[in-house]
């Protein structure tokens, strides 16, 4: 008989094993962490007591070697006693997906129960979501529900009493009663009607479990926003061929210089609006934060009133981390990065233009040798769908353990969709190189977000001939202005221009 423990990889992890296997009357073999190494997998043929955590291996790991095992128990360690609420999460997370294979067993029955209980209210509520309960956003001056709607809910200015305001009162009775409103929250809906996981259900699921929240009556203990995103200014380094003006004041002026389209004055935000006292996490884009001003100013704000212990996550595209941030950041306790990144080598380049992919990954290094979270954001579309797979295997080797998240490049004609790449069988081999990736079976969000392709374009696919068309045209002004050419960089996809 060998028995697997999870716990939260503290020394009452070990303690609370060597217990259970004394009173089974069995040995205790200790740890299996990859930590320092490989498994031995011929160790695990002694029977006993084994324990293992999310900290020591990751989700697919922990599922496989539960395979090894006649029993998995769940240890009675409370959220409280994990490092982080996310932990806990993965925990209960990872034993879910043993239980199909493997028998578990909660000392605590509860852990499971209060995990499950938004779990299932987001498959049933289609319209429910975590957000407007405990996020407030500034984006152009305005709030939005997140920062995937483009619906204002009120000018920001407005704002008097984010748990009373009337406007925000009327969302959250709309959601709590299944009533949908896509005007804000088409985003989500749109992902899940192609069966891929939307932020609405992956983050209303980890925000109930951070806050401690087990039904809908809990909602009320939240009175102010815990959760604030911040974007300061369009101010950017970059002009990214997903991106849109307001997010780069260097795509701005481009467009307004060759004509596609016309750019109305934006009223950014700075940070007044977040109270440092109940904040647990700051979310900070643009533009890009690390060519802001405003942003350095903030950081020396936090560090001078030593309020620097909540969690600070920074969506960057990584090609400025100077000698001035890198002082604040040893002030920080958690200090995150999102790294968006879109192709390998000059892909990337070409895409997020004019980045310099050795600045990028150099920088990524430093920040995960100073043992920050670092995650890497790709924003899937027509240009790199059919290459996803070179860069999750680039990521994977040389920044292991790091998640990847993806999100759907859109805009308003539609021209970038990541849904009409003419060659469907090379996005096909991609995308199934991916799935036997370890990032694809660490993470619901990427698996769904992957199979979610692989249905479209092995059973749905279409060509549409007229946004390849308009794909055409509008990329061949960025490189007129640029002085480069698609051929040069995506010979993939300038092959198809001969269909238009």
């Amino acid at each position: 008989m060998r028995i697997l423990c999870l716990g939260n990889n503290t020394e009452d992890t070990d303690v609370k094993t060597r217990k259970l296997a004394q009173s089974n009357a069995m040995q205790c073999h200790g740890l299996i962490s990859e930590i320092d190494g490989a498994i031995n997998f011929l160790e695990l043929a002694r029977p006993g007591f084994y324990h293992s955590s999310v900290y020591d291996l990751e989700h697919s790991r922990i599922v496989e070697l539960a395979l090894q095992f006649n029993k998995v128990i769940v240890l009675d360690q409370p959220k409280e006693q994990y490092s982080h609420p996310d932990a806990f999460y993965n925990t209960i997370r990872a034993a879910d997906a043993i239980s199909k294979i493997v028998p578990v067993e909660y000392i605590d029955p509860s852990f499971s129960q209060n995990i499950t209980f938004f779990e299932s209210l987001v498959q049933q509520n289609k319209s429910f979501c975590i957000f407007p309960f405990m996020e407030l956003l500034a984006d152009n001056g305005n709030t939005t529900v997140c920062c995937r709607s483009e619906t204002t809910i009120m000018p920001l200015s407005e704002l008097r009493n984010f748990n009373t305001d009337s406007n925000y009162v009327k969302i959250r009775n709309n959601m709590l009663n299944g009533i949908k409103m896509p005007e804000h929250c088409s985003a989500c809906y749109n992902l899940e009607s192609k069966g891929i996981r939307s932020a609405r259900i992956q983050e209303t699921i980890v925000w109930s479990n951070r806050l401690d929240l087990h039904s809908l009556n809990d909602l009320s203990k939240i009175q102010e926003p815990v959760y604030y995103e911040v974007r300061p200014s369009n101010i950017c380094n970059l002009q990214c061929r997903t991106c849109e003006p307001k997010n780069s004041h260097l795509i701005a002026e481009e467009y307004h210089a060759i004509g596609i389209a016309k750019f109305k004055p934006q009223q950014f935000s700075n940070f007044d609006f977040v109270n440092l006292n109940t904040v647990k996490k700051l979310y900070i884009a643009g533009g890009e934060p690390t060519a802001m001003t405003d942003f350095y100013t903030f950081l020396d704000k936090c560090i001078q009133n030593q309020t620097t212990d909540f969690e600070v996550v920074v969506n960057t595209n990584a090609t400025k981390i100077n000698s001035r941030f890198r002082e604040q950041l040893k002030h920080f306790e958690n200090f995150q990065f999102t790294i968006s990144i879109d192709g390998f080598e000059n892909l990337n380049h070409y895409i997020r233009w004019p980045s310099n992919w050795d600045t990028i990954v150099d920088n990524c290094r430093y920040l995960v040798q100073q043992k920050h979270f670092v995650s890497f954001n790709i924003t899937v579309s027509i240009y790199n769908i059919w290459a996803l797979d070179k860069l999750f295997m680039f990521i994977e080797k040389e920044f292991p353990g790091c998640l990847i998240h993806c999100n759907f490049a859109g805009t308003e004609d539609d021209v970038y969709s990541p849904l009409n790449f003419p060659n469907k069988d090379m996005v096909l081999s991609s995308l199934n190189a991916i799935t036997k990736m370890k990032s694809y079976h660490n993470d619901l969000l990427v698996q769904s977000f992957i199979d979610g392709f692989i249905m479209h374009y092995s059973n749905n696919f279409k060509l549409d001939l007229e946004k390849l068309k308009a794909f055409f045209e509008f990329n061949d002004k960025l490189d007129q202005s640029r002085n480069i050419k698609l051929i040069d960089y995506i010979p993939e996809l300038e092959a198809a221009r001969k269909l238009v």
